[in-house]
């Protein structure tokens, strides 16, 4: 509705300027000879009509086949129906009051030949310009495709690292826990639903918060089996959104990774909030010995501070945890 009705105002402005631009020729014509001498008002209101017609017409079909034809083709066009409509307004005057082309003076042919010639100009000008625009547009949505392409192909490069580092980890998981064959099977089924949820998502930019946030506590439930009390995690999450899938459980797992050995109860801290279009994580552990050296030492920080900033969000070192903010 809006640009319908951008449409008609600039169209009116066209013929607004168009009517501004006769008057003035005419002007300046009638005032060359030793006595002003008033060209006809319907001639110069309707010749400035229809050449201001022809121009938003030549227009359209200029943006219409930009990057369609070639740009010489268009500007062939664009003068060809700028020029037919002044000869069919030249004939239509004429035919309709013959006398006014026969003085000596001339004053009317000289007015519609310099109009068109006026006109002419104006619309090889704003043809160019439209050609112009439309091929720096073509280019920027051809970037923009390119860019996209190659921020997808190196998330799906990213999410391929994870998988069999994820993998590998988990399989060391399931050998720690043959001792305990209950404990065993109830990871092993946590792990089952883990690897479906890996295997379902594995291709989408985005998944619930909600569905993420089952997956890593299922993963937290293993890891609890595992170590027994020297593991204790709360998740506090206050958001709902989209966010990228297995982007939580590497900063889950590198608390423990680098903490549980040298704690005798870890702590884990996994807390969740929106802020205005952002949707903020944070995961922390009461060791807090995560220094932001170490971002780029680990497969999993590494790729998740990677995928994180491929769409446009940020991965922060903060009082020895980590704090990352994704748009949703």
């Amino acid at each position: 509705m809006k640009k319908g009705f951008s449409h008609f105002l600039s169209a009116l402005l066209v013929l607004i300027i168009s009517l501004l631009i006769g008057g003035i020729l005419s002007l300046i014509i009638g005032l060359r000879y030793d006595q002003f001498i008033w060209i006809s008002s319907t001639i110069i209101i309707l010749d400035s009509l229809f050449l201001g017609i022809g121009v938003l017409v030549s227009l359209y079909f200029t943006r219409y086949l930009a990057n369609r034809t070639s740009n010489v083709t268009l500007m062939l066009l664009s003068f060809s129906l700028i020029l037919g409509v002044g000869i069919i307004s030249f004939f239509i005057f004429f035919i309709g009051n013959p006398t006014a082309f026969l003085y000596s003076d001339n004053r009317t042919i000289t007015y519609l030949l310099i109009n068109l010639l006026f006109f002419i100009s104006i619309n090889i000008i704003s043809s160019g310009f439209v050609i112009f625009q439309q091929t720096i547009i073509e280019k920027e949505s051809a970037l923009r495709e390119e860019s996209l392409l190659k921020t997808q192909m190196e998330l799906k490069l990213l999410s391929s690292k994870i998988n069999p580092h994820f993998l590998f980890n988990s399989l060391n998981l399931m050998v720690s826990l043959l001792k305990t064959p209950e404990k065993a099977e109830t990871a092993l089924i946590n792990l089952a639903e883990l690897l479906r949820y890996q295997l379902d998502f594995s291709d989408a930019s985005a998944v619930s918060l909600e569905s993420e946030l089952a997956a890593v506590e299922k993963y937290l439930s293993i890891q609890q089996m595992r170590f027994g009390d020297k593991l204790v995690y709360d998740v506090d999450c206050q958001a709902e959104g989209q966010i990228p899938p297995m982007i939580i459980q590497p900063l889950v797992e590198n608390c423990i990774k680098h903490n549980i050995d040298n704690s005798d109860r870890l702590t884990i801290h996994l807390k969740i909030r929106r802020h205005e279009e952002w949707i903020v994580i944070s995961v922390c552990d009461s060791e807090g010995r995560l220094q932001p050296d170490m971002l780029d030492k680990g497969v999993g920080l590494t790729v998740t501070r990677k995928r994180v900033e491929l769409l446009g969000g940020t991965l922060l070192i903060k009082n020895g945890g980590i704090e990352i903010s994704i748009i949703s």
